[in-house]
């Protein structure tokens, strides 16, 4: 077994980041893996998207 690491970049709208964005963006993640770090690393009011990039571990 194997523990392999990725380089993610996801979009989320804003709309689900105004209540408790930590929980919106970990759970976003964890779809594709156990969350290592991220930060949302832009936001564009005018597409209504906030742009994350992230490290998440996968076994295989």
């Amino acid at each position: 077994m194997a523990l392999n690491t990725h380089f993610l970049t996801l979009s989320l709208p804003l709309s689900d980041l105004k209540s408790d964005p930590v929980t919106t963006v970990e759970t976003a993640l964890r779809q594709r893996g156990e969350p290592l770090r991220w930060a949302i690393t832009q936001v564009s009011e005018a597409a209504g998207l906030a742009t994350v990039e992230a490290v998440v571990t996968t076994m295989s």
